[in-house]
């Protein structure tokens, strides 16, 4: 196809790229390997190139040191990390994953691609998606847009049918987790609610599983010490449990083989004992979808949930289906657990390509006659499957500007836009008072929501990159006002103007919201091109 995008599921433990073929349906690419999704996995050899996928997964066994996997986790933070003596950035690993996938799949289809759209979670604040959009460009890739996963998700299902109908997108991954709630319609998609904790995933239930089966070898073998301290049987065990996690998703009871030292060991593991090591993974599961449909009622209290969708390889397990059907009574639909992603990445991607895509507010009968004016009927070709595509989204955290309590004397936040605020939007302006006689300049910070819920202590909330400044005014007595009004883009950019009424002193801001400034990111794209790719 003429104009090809790429949609890529960047994935904790896996990932996945796809587009859209000659039949205008959405297609997995196969890695070189053959394979339809390619570990996240990097490793970095002396000699100076760097292999990415199984063997790269491989590798963690035999050289830990210089492989890397869960990224993503990391992905918008400070967080270097030291491979063959050189420093990189989360933004860099990712980059060299990105590139492998689009270097393999253009092997593959025999072109040179390079436009691409990126999946991240739902509740990924702007930084982390800031962060996403720069590896791409490390990657040497134009990335027309990043989409949450669970809105591609909806799009590779096809849930953009004639009827109205509100879903849920349970989406368990490698290492995430997120749930979103939209409202569908015919070619419109709009979120009505997200939630989700980037530090969860099916990692975390391999982790519980290894603790469940290190401590019956240990009873079997008889050993006085824990085997999981050395770290060759770590790595060697950590390759195992995810085949075995696998295993007791299709069977009841199975077996897996463990040596230490002189010891050998058939190691017996039921999905009961599976299942009673990590219910509380699954009941936090549980709680944040509850919390997502309360969010999503308090929008809307008419709001009922007609289907749920199982997304992300980790949602295989039985253990979700049943405990989504006995404690919340939803009948779950299964889709392309570990394919759904990139195929709506795709998806979106190509529309995006066609000018057929619309981000922002639901459509107006105002906005719908601009758009046919604009792209015609609303189709290209006369193709009804050309018609244009429409998501709005919400704010996936809150976001606020530091304020001085002027009794106390202490920082605290002042929120003027909300978690699941519909974006793009105009929030309420908001007015504060210098602070003390004769007073020169004021210090402004926009912050966003660290964690799960909005805290007015700073130092629970990040502030956006060179998001603090000075605005410059007349001396005024104390008390004198200072205004802040705002807009957030429909992909949550944060833009301020403030402003002092007496001398009409004023001062525009657009937050950066990543964590790595334009030098730092050419450095590290020199770093990524410096490493030879081996396929």
């Amino acid at each position: 196809m003429a104009n090809t995008v790429y949609g890529i599921d960047l994935g904790t433990t896996y990932s996945a790229i796809a587009r859209i073929n000659e039949n205008e349906m959405s297609d997995i690419i196969p890695n070189l390997d053959g394979q339809l999704t390619t570990p996240s996995v990097v490793y970095f050899e002396e000699s100076g190139s760097v292999v990415v996928g199984e063997e790269a997964k491989r590798s963690l066994v035999m050289d830990s040191d210089n492989a890397v996997e869960l990224i993503k986790r990391h992905m918008g933070t400070e967080y270097p990390m030291d491979y063959q003596g050189t420093t990189y950035t989360p933004e860099s690993i990712s980059a060299l994953i990105l590139k492998s996938l689009v270097a393999g799949a253009n092997e593959q289809l025999g072109q040179d691609i390079k436009k691409v759209v990126i999946t991240v979670p739902a509740y990924f604040g702007v930084q982390h998606r800031q962060a996403t959009a720069q590896a791409g460009q490390m990657a040497g890739l134009e990335v027309l847009g990043i989409v949450t996963e669970p809105v591609a998700a909806a799009l590779s299902i096809g849930a953009r049918g004639d009827s109205a109908e509100t879903i849920m997108v349970y989406d368990l991954g490698g290492g995430t987790f997120d749930t979103t709630i939209m409202r569908l319609q015919e070619e419109k998609v709009e979120v009505l609610a997200i939630d989700g904790d980037r530090e969860l995933g099916g990692a975390d239930w391999d982790e519980s599983l290894m603790n469940v089966v290190v401590e019956k070898f240990i009873d079997q073998a008889g050993l006085d010490e824990n085997p999981l301290d050395d770290e060759d049987f770590y790595a060697d065990f950590r390759l195992k449990i995810e085949d075995l996690k696998k295993s007791l998703t299709r069977r009841q009871e199975t077996n897996i083989n463990l040596s230490y030292e002189d010891k050998r060991e058939s190691v017996p593991v039921t999905r009961e004992e599976f299942e009673g090591a990590t219910k509380h993974l699954v009941q936090k599961t549980v709680e944040i979808s509850q919390r997502a449909v309360e969010t999503a009622k308090k929008k809307d209290p008419n709001a009922h949930i007609d289907r749920v969708l199982l997304v992300g390889g980790s949602s295989r397990m039985p253990m979700i289906e049943n405990a989504l059907k006995e404690q919340l009574g939803w009948d779950p639909q299964k889709t392309d657990f570990d394919l759904a992603v990139a195929k709506g990445a795709a998806i979106y991607g190509q529309a995006a390509d066609d000018g057929r895509l619309i981000v922002g507010d639901v459509d107006t009968d105002a906005k719908a006659a601009e758009r046919s004016r604009t792209l015609g009927s609303g189709s290209v070709g006369g193709d009804d499957d050309q018609k244009v595509l429409e998501v709005q989204n919400v704010l996936s955290r809150g976001v606020g500007v530091i304020f001085t309590d002027d009794r106390t004397g202490k920082d605290y936040i002042e929120f003027f836009a909300h978690a699941n605020d519909q974006i793009p939007c105009d929030p309420k302006p908001l007015t504060a008072g210098t602070m003390v006689p004769n007073q020169q300049s004021v210090h402004l910070g926009i912050y966003e929501q660290g964690g799960e819920s909005e805290s007015k202590a700073p130092g629970d909330n990040n502030l956006l990159n060179e998001a603090e400044f000075e605005l410059p005014i007349k001396t005024l007595p104390k008390g004198a006002t200072i205004l802040m009004a705002f807009h957030i883009t429909s992909e949550g950019l944060v833009q301020m103007k403030t402003t002092e009424p007496k001398s009409g002193a004023t001062k525009e801001m657009e937050a950066k919201i990543s964590i790595l400034s334009e030098e730092q990111v050419e450095e590290e794209t020199a770093k990524v091109n410096a490493l030879t790719l081996r396929m």
